[in-house]
């Protein structure tokens, strides 16, 4: 009880910094990009976006702004484990540790493609007018240039 009594100070910020220490690896090792956005992933893209709202206080915007995602985050961990004990599901970091569901290239470059042409509707028309300004930017440079 002594070793308590001296030590107090040293095992409270020892606890702090090791609990702080496992989020980050937990953090770490957790996928961060998915299409369901499970996990942290909702928590950096949040923290994202207040980082570039910043614009007065930055160092104070900043500071809010992780201290936010820290508490984000751990909320996450304490889902985890709040379902893991009601046993909807098998592990305490079934949340936030899984198998990432991505989109395969195919269906990326398909999706990318369609995209595309929604904004661009037109693509022959508008070769179309970039070669007739490129010809007529030729002539414009012909006449100005004199001939060798």
């Amino acid at each position: 009880m002594n070793f308590i009594k001296t030590h107090w100070f040293g095992l409270i910020t020892g606890i702090v910094i090791f609990f702080f220490f496992i989020l980050f690896i937990l953090v770490l090792l957790s996928p961060r990009q998915d299409n369901l956005r499970r996990g942290f992933i909702p928590c950096t893209e949040t923290m994202a976006e207040n980082l570039l709202s910043c614009e007065e206080n930055k160092f104070i915007c900043l500071i809010k702004s992780v201290v936010k995602n820290s508490w984000c985050d751990i909320k996450v961990v304490g889902k985890g484990i709040k379902l893991w004990l009601k046993g909807e599901q098998t592990a305490p970091w079934s949340n936030y540790i899984f198998v990432p569901e991505l989109t395969s290239e195919e269906e990326y470059a398909r999706n990318a493609k369609i995209e595309y042409h929604k904004n661009n509707s037109d693509v022959k028309q508008e070769m179309q007018e970039l070669k007739k300004l490129n010809e007529e930017l030729e002539n414009e440079q012909n006449a100005i240039l004199p001939q060798e």
